[in-house]
């Protein structure tokens, strides 16, 4: 209320009483410090620069939170380049002022000590009549970094949990197997007290068999848990899935399978192992052609929504019930009579290397659509900005 009587009096200062005029500059001040104090409160620090980048309000926070320099520490009426120390966050900060740099979120981590605290440091625009401000908003991240580390720690243990136990179960079936024909020669060889090459070959072929099952068992395991020597180089998704196409063809018309692709026609390049992706759209094609054992349609396509490409694989199968699809990516987990459960495990993983998200969804007797989302390289959008501005 005062601030609005203080424009009216400033207006019409000379027929303004003085002495209402020192009250409302009294309650005037008494607001701001009621605001300062309530900003000086608060556990994130805020940086509040003019278009010129000079300092117009600095919380108490904002020192404690991010290394500046003591000799011009942080505060009101300089410049933010002066009050900065630490080179990488005010590298940022000009970078996203100057508009060389897109003012997303960036988490910075500082070491004091043994210890190590994580910062994110994000922006937003405050207009005031005419003028515009940029508040920088520094906040402590660290204990959520710290929870988010335990809670993967969790997770990591209990799908190690579950694949020792789809391990006991996979190595069990080939086990026993073994043993029995290995009881069997044994009985053999005490019947006949020799064999021929033929009647031996019986046994051992099946041990050959099922030790060959027990060293696949081992190298997809091997493959599912070890960390991934992923590559990522500028490549094209279209590429991948034209390739990929080629190649299941056969298969796909043996099986009476259409693949149908929708791939959008210009698609920035994306930080690809095409390796890694190409197996993965392959076990996911793969567990496709399993649901449509009477034949179907398998449609492929890609598309650029905002900052991710999207690539989306939907067949006309079975379907996934919603039990199942509950635990689909977990290590282990198969609805197939034959197969070691790690097909899916490993798309996810592969996926996630790649600081993606896959996405799956199914109706019985409709069919399931599996979509993937991979983020565009800052240096693709930039590139994809000036196209479209053109």
């Amino acid at each position: 209320m005062s601030t609005k009587l203080l424009k009216k009096a400033a207006v019409n200062i000379e027929q303004f009483p003085l002495s209402e005029l020192k009250k409302l500059i009294a309650e005037s001040i008494k607001e701001s410090d009621t605001y300062r104090t309530l900003l000086d409160g608060l556990s994130d620090g805020h940086v509040v620069l003019a278009g010129d980048h000079r300092i117009v309000f600095v919380s108490k926070a904002t020192a404690r939170l991010i290394p500046t320099d003591r000799r011009n520490r942080i505060r009101e009426g300089i410049r933010i380049e002066s009050a900065i120390f630490d080179k990488d966050v005010k590298d940022y900060i000009i970078a996203v002022l100057s508009g060389k740099e897109r003012a997303d979120a960036r988490d910075f981590a500082f070491q004091s000590g043994d210890s190590t605290s994580v910062m994110r440091i994000s922006f937003s625009t405050l207009s005031v009549g005419d003028e515009s401000f940029v508040d920088i908003m520094v906040r402590d991240i660290t204990e959520e970094i710290n929870k988010e580390t335990k809670l993967r720690r969790s997770e990591s243990l209990a799908s190690m949990t579950t694949m020792a136990a789809g391990i006991a179960h996979e190595i069990k079936n080939p086990l026993a197997a073994m043993k029995i024909h290995l009881q069997l020669l044994r009985k053999a060889f005490r019947n006949k007290g020799k064999l021929g090459e033929e009647d031996a070959d019986r046994y051992l072929s099946v041990l050959d068999e099922e030790i060959d099952h027990l060293n696949s068992i081992a190298v997809d395991f091997l493959f599912a848990v070890r960390p991934m020597n992923v590559e990522l180089t500028l490549g094209s998704v279209n590429s991948v899935i034209e390739d990929l196409v080629v190649f299941l063809s056969p298969e796909a018309k043996d099986k009476k399978i259409e693949i149908k692709t929708e791939l959008e026609g210009y698609l920035p390049s994306v930080e690809i192992d095409q390796r890694y992706i190409r197996q993965s759209l392959l076990n996911i094609v793969e567990n496709a052609f399993s649901a449509m054992p009477g034949g179907g349609t398998l449609r492929i396509s890609t598309k650029l929504d905002g900052d991710f490409e999207i690539i989306r694989i939907e067949d006309n199968g079975t379907g996934i019930d919603d039990e199942s699809l509950s635990k689909i990516f977990e290590p282990y987990f198969t609805t197939k009579a034959s197969g070691t459960g790690l097909g899916l495990t490993v798309v996810y993983k592969v996926v996630k290397e790649h600081h993606g998200d896959i996405f799956v969804t199914s109706e019985m007797g409709k069919g399931t659509v599996f979509t993937i989302k991979l983020p565009v390289p800052r240096s693709q959008r930039k590139a994809l900005e000036s196209k479209e501005g053109n």
